[in-house]
């Protein structure tokens, strides 16, 4: 068996506002027209995609009852140090948290944020 791929699904409270916080931090926007009062995706320059799924929605799929904090940590890679800079900026225009401005950790300068729904971010500039 060969696994064809794999995406990241994110529970989400308000579709609109995470649209919003992800298009003005830079993510490309994908909609599907049957399922856009469901979710959206976010994609990356190398059409990598995870979808944000409207938190009921999400609960049914997942078949849950409750969705905790932090169930993830999404690591974004930026080119440079200015970019990681530049992005945690966007995000605390947009709305998100920075909870670690740009230093090095590990070898990687980079930083930690959370978006509108309180999910984890790690930016790394490679």
């Amino acid at each position: 068996m060969e696994i064809q791929s794999a995406w990241l699904n994110l529970p989400v409270k308000d579709l609109e506002a995470s649209e919003k916080f992800f298009e003005e931090i830079g993510f490309t926007i994908k909609k599907q027209e049957g399922v856009i009062d469901k979710m959206r995706g976010i994609e990356t320059v190398d059409n990598k995609v995870i979808m944000l799924i409207e938190q009921s929605q999400f609960e049914k799929v997942a078949r849950l009852n409750e969705i905790g904090k932090n169930e993830a940590l999404v690591s974004i890679s930026v080119k440079t140090n200015e970019q990681v800079d530049e992005l945690l900026e966007l995000v605390e225009r947009a709305g998100g948290k920075v909870l670690e401005k740009g230093t090095v950790h590990e070898g990687f300068y980079g930083g930690l944020f959370s978006d509108v729904d309180e999910h984890l971010f790690n930016v790394i500039a490679m």
